[in-house]
């Protein structure tokens, strides 16, 4: 358990390492399960891009992508009931109490994140977890995860994480000898 100085604000982030991912679409799975969710909505989502010829050969890359927590979220200013909300520690959910489905943070999203759940008529999204955050467990999509292709992250770790993929990059793109 996150055991902080209640003053000090803990942010939270998703990281994705796109490289590692290999499809399997663990992450999709393990969402729907711990959210109880139908067919259609998916928090979390594995965008396929290719195939991709590289050379001579096609490849595949696969992209996970969920709700980035934005810092001013889009979602929660166009909420005209206040159901979409910003935890302290940087999470944003929708509290289904106060939904009354009108989609407005759907349509304010720039990014798609929140979908209407067709059983309930509320709005569902990445909610980063919030009540496994809240007694130290990661999400469900970073346990699920067979290749640590996501992580869940301090602001600290993710800085580490930045300077870490760009010193890669660096080094494969030949600029560091």
């Amino acid at each position: 358990m996150n055991q902080m100085h209640p003053s000090i604000k803990t942010e939270h982030y998703l990281w994705v390492e796109p490289s590692r991912c290999i499809g399997c679409f663990s992450c999709e799975v393990a969402c729907k399960m711990e959210h109880e969710l139908p067919a259609g909505p998916r928090p979390i989502r594995v965008i396929q891009v290719g195939p991709l010829e590289h050379g001579d050969e096609l490849t595949m890359k696969y992209q996970p992508t969920a709700c980035l927590h934005c810092n001013s979220p889009a979602c929660v200013e166009a909420c005209p009931t206040g159901a979409m909300q910003k935890r302290e520690d940087g999470l944003v959910f929708p509290d289904t109490d106060l939904c009354i489905g009108c989609q407005h943070c759907a349509i304010a999203c720039p990014f798609g994140i929140p979908q209407l759940h067709p059983g309930t008529g509320k709005i569902t999204k990445c909610d980063g977890c919030v009540d496994r955050v809240d007694i130290g467990l990661s999400p469900a999509c970073v346990l699920a995860c067979p290749t640590g292709a996501l992580s869940f992250l301090t602001p600290i770790m993710k800085a580490q994480r930045a300077r870490e993929r760009f010193a890669k990059e660096i080094r494969h793109s030949g600029a560091v000898r």
